[in-house]
């Protein structure tokens, strides 16, 4: 069974590096969505380098609320700054 924020991270893996992948959620939320993300992306991490195995690089995230907050959203932007499983 798939965790919560699982479906965010495979989707950021499936596209091409540099390629951004926007979520939009609450602004209560952002910061526990960021987090959450990131610890999906640790998680496997650690599971590839017992493996031996190549890993996805950095996470690259940035917040948008221009135009969006009096709605009470903002929209994150995540993108991976290299693959190296692409090697």
């Amino acid at each position: 069974m798939a965790r919560r924020y699982q479906s965010i991270w495979e989707k950021i893996k499936s596209v091409p590096v540099g390629t951004e992948v926007p979520v939009k959620c609450h602004a209560t939320a952002a910061k526990t969505l960021k987090k959450a993300v990131i610890k999906e992306k640790s998680a496997e991490t650690a599971a590839k380098k017992k493996l031996g195995m190549l890993t996805v690089g950095n996470l690259e995230i940035r917040e948008v609320s221009e135009g969006v907050k009096p709605t009470g959203y903002v929209i994150i932007y995540f993108k991976k700054s290299w693959d190296g499983n692409l090697l």
